[in-house]
């Protein structure tokens, strides 16, 4: 059952779907309430609690401040000091509405509860003093604003005027009168920094605010119920200097003796803040649960090829608290982009996740759950959140890389990437952690990246493939050991390109020239490369392999008409030997990738030759690993381009396609195309005599020299080719034993019988009614002198004890002598033996020879025969006992032979 997607199941608010959001709700504080100009999500606080969602953080600061101003129990002086963005803004103004307007929140059930004698707090005042608008020259002094809001500013009037702390004793009578107050001062130290440098340059003794904050803190403290909520950053901003850091030592050592430390925000509390800020209702909580589940069986499944955190079952509960976001995607926003000073934690969150969720809803992008690879950053709003932390230099990264070349991979890669955008996710991903702050923690490996990208219907083993590609293809995507990063430095991929720019068209032209001569070697095919012209090309009887040049494509016309001419010509005369030519040509689309290919390696040679590009070390070998691979692959791109072979068939040109070969199936193109000629039977390793026959001879011819049927094939087009002369003898010799043609050889007739001796072209082939006619004439014809004759020895002959005295002739070849130079009949006596007996020395590898020629007639003429085989081997090493007795020994057992005699050498 498939997952539901988030947007089926949750409800963004109204502003946020409409686009209506106002920038302004993010940077709303304490101070636009006080003068009135917040945005009314701020202002209005039956709408701001509405909106809010109570941290533990929270509701124990609430509660202690409820408890202090209503029965005198709880911290009185307390400090939040929370990094920059932490949730402080969301205390200060919680503390504010409640404290000063509690009628118009008690309804809600959170406050019901968390105050369950909210009815007490009535009365109680509040003053607030924000160290940003103030006006350290002309404005009120802090100890002046408190005092007015307290409603006692006769009792600090000339302290104000003359910008000198008032002391203890005016500030006890302030409470005294006013009555439990809450008293909140936020953005003290940038206060502090501008009223330093005013009273530096007015000579008045320095230090009054820090004076008044020492002063105030001991009188809250010795207060029936009155609380001080200030705020502090928890370190010291970039626009800040020595003296503000020292400032802010100050404060902290003042407070410090009398504060308790609170903390709004902690742990993963800060996805419900999220998820109360930007939605409206977050839908079936079962949902919730079966989707963090689901997630949480896919990284078990996947051990540990994702990280350990998100196997551990914690990680299933906070799967489960942050939907509809994966806690990956709010981590890295928190914890790496937080980390910037100027991202504002949690307000710079809710504005990015605000873009993200109504680009994401307006598209219903089908999803369980938002994730980091979804955020887009061609989208403006949801970009500039990032850039503004980083520099507009990273836009032309984003654009090159991420919503480009990325996208571009996608596409390439088929339906499955495309559809889920595999690469653009995963360059999404490593774009948001590759960036922090802290100038530490930057970047992601690859089980990180699963959890960024991997959901339904994504298979695992998709990612590593993906983010090699990524490196291979983006100019600013670096890889440092298993940490994947985006800079703003080129990485070794731009220096290809920019290297690659420089190269040639003659350069590719001539590597492609010599890388082709070394995969064309063959004894089979005489090959000619790149001919210019008809004359480049013999007219011989040899095999002949013509490749075309890159000018000269494959489907071209001019490559049809040059293609013709080689066939009927050869230079100014017609071409004879038309059949025995063939023509490869490139594929345009492959040829185009092996041009890159040629020229991505000659670019990365030429790095690696060029010792001033400074590299890194890991570049330096990723730049050879790169290399090998390109000069590895450009041999079957090579193969695989050179895929169109034509040859002449009757009065056309026939195109075959031989397809993709297998990776690393042929070294050698001349290896490849054999191969495919042999299996279409253009050219035949052997042949039949019906085939000689039936295409060599004419219908009216009885005889021809073997040459003349050689020509046959290798001059009509249409007919198969021979792979060399030796398949036609071949042929010619089976044929002339097994009665299917004869041969004449001088004035001698072959037929029906067999022979050893070598054939030549100028032998003649008969038909074999011609051959068995002539053959029954010559065999009438009276024995005599015909040529040399032979007697045989009176004892016969021996091949190990081989009796053949029952024959009546034999012919004899003379020391392998070729037929037809001394072609009389050698006959023996014409009168009849008995039998004979005969013992030769005959080469191992002529056995086979002894039984076609010896015993086969002998057996023909009624022979019995007894045949005893002597065997002498001797060697220079030594013959295992082992091989005698499990091969040779067995092998003649499993024959029945006899072993007469066994005798070990030694």
């Amino acid at each position: 059952m498939s997952l539901p997607a988030w947007w089926q199941v949750v409800r963004p608010h109204e502003d946020i779907k409409k686009g209506t959001l106002s920038e302004s709700i993010f940077a709303a504080d304490l101070g636009d309430v006080l003068i009135g100009t917040a945005p009314e999500e701020y202002k209005d606080p039956r709408l701001f609690f509405g909106k809010t969602y109570l941290t533990q953080g929270l509701k124990s600061l609430i509660r202690n401040v409820v408890e202090r101003l209503t029965i005198g129990q709880g911290d009185p002086i307390i400090q939040l000091q929370t990094p920059f963005g932490g949730g402080k803004t969301h205390a200060l103004l919680s503390l504010y509405h409640l404290v000063k307007t509690p009628g118009q929140v008690s309804h809600f059930a959170q406050i019901r509860e968390l105050l369950p004698n909210i009815d007490k707090l009535s009365g109680q005042k509040v003053a607030a003093f924000v160290g940003t608008m103030a006006d350290p020259i002309r404005g009120r002094t802090p100890w002046g604003a408190i005092a007015e809001q307290l409603g006692c500013y006769e009792v600090v009037k000339e302290h104000d005027k003359m910008r000198i702390a008032p002391g203890k004793e005016r500030l006890k009578e302030i409470l005294q009168k006013s009555g439990p107050a809450l008293i909140l001062i936020d953005e003290l130290l940038e206060y502090v920094v501008k009223a330093n440098r005013f009273e530096k340059e007015e000579k008045i003794t320095q230090g009054q605010t820090l004076a008044f904050m020492q002063e105030l803190s001991e009188v809250v403290a010795t207060s029936d119920r009155s609380v001080l909520v200030v705020t502090l950053p928890a370190s010291i901003l970039e626009q800040y200097d020595e003296e503000a850091e020292k400032a802010l030592m100050q404060l902290q050592k003042v407070l410090g003796r009398v504060e308790s430390i609170y903390v709004p925000v902690e742990g993963i509390e800060i996805y419900e803040v999220i998820r109360k800020r930007l939605f409206e209702d977050l839908g079936d909580v079962t949902i919730h649960r079966q989707v963090a589940e689901a997630y949480f069986k896919l990284y078990q499944s996947l051990g540990n090829d994702v990280p350990r955190e998100v196997r551990e079952t914690a990680y299933r509960e906070k799967i489960e608290r942050a939907y509809p976001f994966h806690p990956e995607f709010i981590d890295v926003l928190y914890e790496r982009w937080g980390s910037f000073q100027t991202f504002q934690r949690t307000r710079g969150v809710l504005r990015l996740l605000a873009n993200v969720v109504k680009f994401l809803y307006d598209r219903r992008v089908s999803a369980p759950l938002i994730q980091s690879s979804m955020v887009e950053l061609s989208d403006i709003p949801v970009r500039q959140e990032f850039i503004k932390h980083i520099g507009n230099e990273y836009n032309s990264v984003v654009d090159g890389d991420i919503t480009g070349k990325a996208v571009q991979i996608d596409k390439e890669m088929g339906s499955e990437y495309e559809k889920y955008g595999i690469a653009k996710g995963l360059a999404t991903s490593v774009f948001l952690y590759s960036f922090s702050g802290r100038g530490s923690s930057r970047g992601v490996n690859l089980p990180w990246l699963r959890v960024a990208l991997l959901r339904e219907g994504i298979p695992s083993t998709i990612v590593g493939d993906a983010v090699d590609k990524l490196e291979e293809a983006l100019w600013y995507f670096h890889a440092e050991g298993r940490t994947y990063s985006f800079k703003n430095q080129p990485n070794l991929n731009r220096v290809i390109i920019d290297k690659e720019a420089l190269i040639e068209v003659n350069d590719i032209n001539d590597y492609f020239d010599k890388q082709l001569k070394r995969m064309l070697k063959g004894p089979l095919l005489d090959v000619y490369v790149w001919p210019r012209a008809t004359s480049d090309i013999p007219d011989n009887r040899s095999l002949k392999l013509v490749v075309l040049s890159p000018e000269f494509r494959y489907g071209d016309v001019d490559t049809e008409k040059f293609v013709k001419e080689l066939f009927d010509y050869a230079g100014v005369s017609f071409r004879i030997y038309r059949n025995t030519l063939f023509v490869v040509a490139l594929d345009t689309a492959v040829y185009i990738n092996l041009e890159q290919q040629i020229r991505r390696y000659l670019a990365l040679k030429s790095i690696a030759e060029d010792a001033s590009i400074p590299l890194a070390e890991n570049a330096k070998i990723e730049l050879q690993n790169r290399l090998k691979r390109a000069e590895d692959d450009i041999p079957d791109t090579v193969i695989n381009a050179y895929r169109h072979i034509g040859w002449r068939s009757n009065g056309s040109i026939i195109w075959k396609d031989m397809g993709i070969a297998t990776v690393g199936q042929y070294s050698s193109l001349t290896a490849r195309i054999m191969d495919y000629l042999k299996k279409e039977e253009r050219v035949l390793s052997s042949i039949t005599v019906k085939a000689i026959l039936d295409r060599g001879f004419a219908k009216d011819e009885e005889e021809k020299t073997i040459q003349e049927i050689y020509d046959v094939f290798l001059k009509t087009p249409g007919l198969p080719c021979l792979e060399k002369e030796d398949v036609l003898f071949e042929a010619v010799k089976n044929g002339v034993m097994n009665g299917l043609v004869g041969l004449r050889a001088g004035n001698r007739l072959y037929y029906r019988e067999p022979f050893y001796s070598g054939l030549s072209v100028d032998m003649v082939v008969v038909k074999p009614e011609r051959a068995e006619i002539e053959k029954e004439k010559s065999e009438a014809v009276p024995k005599g002198e015909v040529g040399g004759q032979i007697e045989s020895p009176k004892s016969g002959f021996d091949i190990g004890g081989v009796d053949t005295r029952n024959s009546r002739s034999v012919f004899i070849p003379a020391g392998e002598q070729p037929l037809g130079q001394s072609d009389a009949p050698v006959v023996l006596p014409s009168n009849k033996m008995k039998g004979v007996y005969m013992k030769v020395t005959v080469p191992w590898d002529k056995i086979s020879q002894i039984v076609n020629g010896v015993f086969r007639p002998l057996i023909q003429c009624g022979s019995e025969l007894q045949v005893t085989v002597e065997i002498e081997a001797q060697t220079q090493k030594e013959i295992d006992s082992m091989t005698l007795e499990n091969k040779v020994k067995e092998t003649l057992r499993q024959i029945n032979a006899q072993i007469v005699e066994w005798k070990e050498l030694k």
